[in-house]
């Protein structure tokens, strides 16, 4: 599969992640890194296939310009302090619920109540770099199930959850 059009599904599908306890948020930072000094942001190209719905990625940028700005830090293209870049991919995932033993009348065999449900699973990685050195300083990675049918409305819902969790603990405190 070309590589651009595999980043550019991947992205689609992640750009469609669920939110709520079903999403699993991680982060990860150099801790020598100067974050006081972060005050504006550009974001670098998305790359999207024909079949990547550009509404659903404006969302999620919009999300995450909405939680730099509660942050005080500005879009700027005009030498950013640092850059955005959003990646990600996607894999078949599978659910097993094991209810334990059934229960049957009288003495007869019993069984298990066993439900499998194989679903699409995306993770969205949005990596911080630095604006002058182009150095990784932060990746926050979210996974969850892929939902791409849900409502314009609902979309731009969980995307802001999405991004406010990303982002719940950036810049990160001084130990």
């Amino acid at each position: 599969m070309n590589g651009k059009i595999g980043v550019a599904l991947c992205c689609w599908m992640i750009l469609s992640v669920g939110c709520g306890s079903s999403v699993s948020i991680n982060h990860d930072y150099d801790p020598s890194y100067d974050f006081s000094a972060l005050t504006t942001y550009a974001w670098l190209p998305i790359k999207a296939a024909p079949q990547m719905s550009e509404l659903r990625i404006r969302r999620f940028v919009n999300a995450v310009d909405a939680q730099m700005q509660a942050k005080g830090i500005q879009l700027s293209t005009d030498n950013p302090s640092f850059l955005i870049a959003m990646h990600g991919s996607t894999q078949q995932a599978i659910s097993v619920q094991d209810y334990g033993y059934s229960y049957g009348p009288g003495w007869g065999p019993r069984t298990r109540d066993v439900s499998v449900t194989s679903y699409e699973e995306g993770t969205v990685f949005v990596d911080l770099v630095d604006g002058e050195t182009r150095q990784l300083f932060w990746r926050g990675i979210a996974t969850g199930a892929a939902e791409p049918s849900l409502s314009p409305e609902q979309q731009e819902r969980k995307f802001n959850d999405v991004a406010a969790r990303l982002f719940a603990n950036f810049p990160p405190r001084k130990r």
